[in-house]
């Protein structure tokens, strides 16, 4: 009988304290894996996010960029579409969305990162070749967000007709006479708490009615 107490006892005995922390702690290893495994997929599937609404936003800026900046053209033989070409500033006359008198476009970043776009009608009294963009309101556009360039990393290059960057910037009144194509390097960042990189789109647009000098009148 005092055999059998003795095996209950032994049995009844439970767990040591030092078994019962090595069991905390091993349940700590584990939960500290599991966590580290839980924020790894977090970080990974937001940082695929923030990547692909940078390059969304990249894409969208540099089709619009390109798309206008394409429809410079000079408002008479032997001047320039541009009366400004800066790192992140230009200012054209360009047949967008119109039949019978170019238009004059401002492309800017503004203090909040975003690319917009202002368009002038001509002055109603005005006309060919010497269209005035002064009493009309300019429409406004956002063309998008994030825009991460600077002076440091300009947006536009000015190119002339070898493909030879001109400079300064802003262009003198005679290399803006120069200008037979743009460079536009986008670089699009939307900040978040996993610091992905940003996204870089280059392109380079010929000006085509310059080379055929063609003036809507």
């Amino acid at each position: 009988m005092r055999r059998f107490r003795a095996r209950v006892a032994r049995r009844e005995r439970g767990a040591s304290l030092l078994e019962l922390m090595a069991t905390l702690a091993l349940m700590g290893i584990v939960m500290g894996v599991i966590f580290q495994g839980i924020v790894s997929t977090t970080k990974a599937t937001e940082g695929a996010g923030a990547r692909l609404q940078n390059l969304d936003e990249a894409r969208v800026l540099m089709a619009t960029a390109s798309k206008d900046v394409r429809t410079a053209v000079r408002l008479s033989a032997g001047t320039s579409p541009f009366t400004n070409a800066d790192t992140t500033d230009a200012v054209f006359y360009g047949n967008i969305d119109t039949t019978s008198a170019p238009k004059k476009i401002h492309i800017y970043v503004d203090a909040q990162h975003r690319l917009i776009e202002q368009v002038w009608n001509p002055d109603p009294s005005s006309s060919a070749p010497n269209y005035t963009y002064n009493t009309t309101t300019p429409t406004l556009r956002l063309v998008g967000r994030y825009v991460a360039n600077n002076a440091a990393k300009p947006i536009f290059t000015f190119l002339d007709s070898t493909g030879t960057a001109l400079g300064p910037l802003p262009l003198s009144a005679a290399n803006l006479i120069a200008i037979k194509s743009v460079g536009i390097s986008l670089i699009v960042y939307k900040t978040s708490p996993w610091n992905q990189n940003a996204t870089t789109l280059v392109n380079r647009v010929r000006l085509p009615n310059v080379d055929y000098n063609a003036v809507a009148n």
